[in-house]
């Protein structure tokens, strides 16, 4: 399945009950990938896929920030060089991250679809292997792992089981995972970026106008050719989209119940897991939370705002 070494580096992320409220008789278990290597389950598909290279090599790759950190590191321990071209957007806490891991990294104007073709330039140029966060096979076998691992840790059929969905990487991972179809999968959009529904509805890969958000893991404006392909064979899958404030929300009750401090994209899962709950109470249900990487000022904009609606629930409650 996995190299015997595989899990000398690849962390197995616990799987924790939400200690907030829910609906009656409901559970919603969490997939921690905050805990994983560089906080992000970017590192196993990296770390799988870069096994294949010999040291001193130099890959390339294009990322929002996650799968380039995961890519970094991967490469560290592997004695590899990393040339990383980015968003010129990208987070700082990520940007600083990259270049701590001994990345080359380029800013591009521009978003991540732009990246991939100035890494695919820098490629056929140079002949470093691309490494693709979408549509490399043994990325995203190396995905793949993390749901392995919720199939064990649940001891029980889950109801449905959410995740976020940017390009399709991760959601590869889990349609491969779950070849037979026995799961109820939901993979989460941004309502703004809804790549993968429109890509499923339409059979076309359409390419999305350019759009923000500071969950900007997400922001992937094609599917990838892989991940639509899985998800067009995969009968029990649905895409499901969040809003902005639906991720804020998010992220402040994975931090105030459950000490989590999860990423925009990391929240999106837990807020549609939770919003499914409301409305189909009584189910058992699973959220991976892909990463918690996220610049202080934005986790500090989201915590103040809810933790302040909060307080003044309690004291209207009180009065």
């Amino acid at each position: 399945m996995f190299p015997l070494h595989y899990y000398e580096h690849v962390i197995r992320t616990p799987l924790v009950r939400y200690q907030g409220p829910l609906a009656p008789q409901s559970e919603l278990w969490l997939k921690d990938e905050t805990k994983q290597v560089g906080k992000s389950f970017k590192f196993r598909g990296a770390y799988h896929r870069l096994l294949e290279e010999a040291p001193g090599t130099t890959v390339v790759t294009a990322s929002t920030g996650n799968h380039g950190m995961g890519v970094s590191l991967a490469a560290q321990r592997l004695q590899l060089h990393v040339r990383v071209f980015v968003p010129a957007h990208i987070s700082t806490v990520k940007a600083q991250v990259l270049e701590a891991l001994g990345a080359v990294v380029k800013k591009v104007d521009g978003a991540y679809d732009e990246c991939v073709q100035e890494a695919l330039r820098f490629s056929a140029k140079t002949g470093a292997p691309y490494i693709s966060s979408l549509d490399d096979p043994s990325v995203v076998h190396g995905h793949s792992s993390l749901f392995r691992e919720i199939r064990q840790q649940a001891k029980g059929k889950l109801d449905v089981l959410f995740l976020p969905v940017g390009g399709g990487g991760l959601l590869a991972g889990c349609l491969e995972c779950y070849q037979d179809p026995d799961q109820s999968i939901v993979g989460v959009e941004l309502e703004c970026v809804p790549s993968m529904k429109i890509a499923l509805e339409t059979n076309e890969r359409v390419l999305l106008p350019p759009a923000r958000s500071f969950a900007e893991g997400m922001l992937v404006h094609q599917a990838g050719v892989l991940p639509l392909a899985k998800a067009q064979t995969y009968p029990d899958l649905s895409i499901e989209l969040a809003s902005e404030e639906e991720l804020q929300h998010a992220l402040f009750l994975l931090y105030r119940y459950n000490g989590i401090r999860a990423e925009g994209a990391g929240a999106a899962a837990v807020a549609a897991a939770i919003r499914h709950v409301q409305t189909s109470p009584g189910q058992r249900v699973s959220a991976v939370i892909s990463g918690g990487n996220i610049d202080e000022e934005t986790f500090q904009l989201a915590i103040r705002k809810y933790a302040t609606e909060a307080h003044v629930g309690q004291r209207e409650n009180h009065e």
